[in-house]
């Protein structure tokens, strides 16, 4: 990686109730490294916690499924403030050590003081987990302004770069990328000078309210914004995760600009399906995402027909189509190497987009993962089930055939 940074290894062996050390996950970014040198593409899902005991045994139930489909990885989100810290790290440990996938916990400031911080990682290296999504959050329900708590963390980079000091290497940290610009720095334009034909001065990202105002990320916002991803990579970000976006003429746009200031570590979009027409107005609202006219008009077509059950299928295929379509120029360009399926708990769209985009049914049918595990003190294995499958190639095997990457120097670090 080119973002250079200081390297702390980890100090700690994280043991379990009978004294052995823990066997911990996969780090997310060497599947990734994998999958990109192989030139594989992948997918991963993302998931979040379910409000009543009968919904988390239904989401069980579903992940135990998409695990078999084979994803990269599955992700969990974290409730502000910790909300549903329990729960979240519950569902990573199924993942991880039920589901057999790789498991990434969302991890946020909102009202997070350090303490709740360590103590949700402390649990992470209990049960194996080893990557985080480390994000700022959203304003605790019922308030509109964030807010930092005392004694916490004020923005992810404040987050990354203390996971960094405290565990060296050993989580692959993550975090969020804005193509169009966080929904806190996009905001209309009152500028007087600011042409919309021309776009002059130029505002990232624009477009056209429904009271015909134009919103936008001023330049010096923009600026801003992207030099403050930047930092999150070079304080220990391993990889960019992106919000939800449509416009893919904006998102290569961006993606150029990030890839020409330095930032080279791998980004993957998070592709946020169509599941119903009369609540797409409400997230893109939410998240004030650029959405493409002729997107528009058909959402709008299918609100009209309001609970009408065949309409509402209609509109799914309809949105399995355009995201399959959307999903292939993404991969085809070179640009991404993946597809982060923002899944809303539901398993029959995004398995829709997997098999228009020709992705297998089966993890074993699926290109076998390089699936190195480590726990810390110990020595480097091959642990086939971390990625679901019933075999796979010995270690001295898979350094024939050129599929095992070389032993980084993180990696020696915490071997040692």
């Amino acid at each position: 990686k080119s973002q250079a940074r200081t390297i702390t290894p980890s100090h700690t062996s994280p043991m379990s109730a009978n004294g052995t050390a823990v066997v911990q996950g996969n780090k997310i970014i060497d599947k990734i490294n994998d999958r990109i040198k192989r030139k594989e593409h992948f997918f991963s899902f993302e998931y979040f916690p379910p409000k009543t005991e009968q919904g988390v045994k239904n989401l069980d139930k579903r992940m135990t499924d998409m695990a078999r489909r084979g994803p990269v990885w599955m992700d969990m989100t974290w409730g502000a403030g910790g909300r549903t810290s329990d729960l979240t790290l519950t569902l990573c440990d199924k993942i991880q050590n039920e589901k057999k996938v790789d498991a990434l916990m969302h991890l946020t400031c909102t009202n997070m003081e350090k303490k709740k911080i360590d103590d949700a990682l402390a649990g992470c290296k209990k049960v194996g987990v080893r990557n985080i999504l480390a994000l700022r959050g959203d304003p605790p329900q019922g308030e509109e302004a964030w807010t930092a708590t005392e004694g916490g963390f004020t923005c992810a980079l404040d987050l990354v770069t203390y996971i960094r000091k405290q565990h060296g290497e050993h989580f692959c940290v993550s975090c969020a990328g804005y193509p169009e610009g966080h929904p806190n720095v996009r905001k209309v334009i009152t500028d007087k000078n600011w042409d919309p034909e021309k776009n002059e001065p130029k505002y990232w990202a624009v477009r056209k309210l429904p009271d015909g105002k134009y919103e936008g990320v001023s330049p010096e916002d923009w600026k801003t914004e992207q030099n403050y991803l930047k930092k999150k990579v070079e304080a220990g970000s391993d990889f960019i995760v992106t919000q939800l976006f449509y416009d893919l003429d904006i998102f290569f746009a961006w993606v150029k600009q990030c890839r020409d200031m330095g930032i080279t570590v791998p980004i993957l979009p998070g592709i946020m399906p169509f599941f119903k027409a009369a609540s797409f107005g409400r997230m893109t609202g939410f998240c004030k995402t650029v959405v493409p006219q002729d997107v528009l008009d058909v959402v709008k077509k299918y609100q009209e027909f309001g609970a009408d059950k065949a309409k509402a299928k209609e509109f799914q295929e309809w949105g399995v189509k355009y995201i399959a379509e959307m999903s292939k120029k993404l991969l085809a360009s070179g640009t991404v190497p993946s597809v982060h399926l923002y899944t809303l708990n539901n398993q029959a769209v995004p398995y829709k987009i997997l098999d228009a985009l020709g992705f297998p049914k089966e993890k074993t049918q699926a290109p076998v993962d390089r699936t190195i595990s480590l726990s810390v003190n110990s020595k480097r294995t091959d642990k086939g089930w971390r990625s679901g499958l019933q075999s796979l190639p010995s270690t001295e095997e898979m350094k024939a055939n050129g599929s095992l990457a070389p032993v980084t120097e993180a990696e020696k670090k915490l071997e040692a």
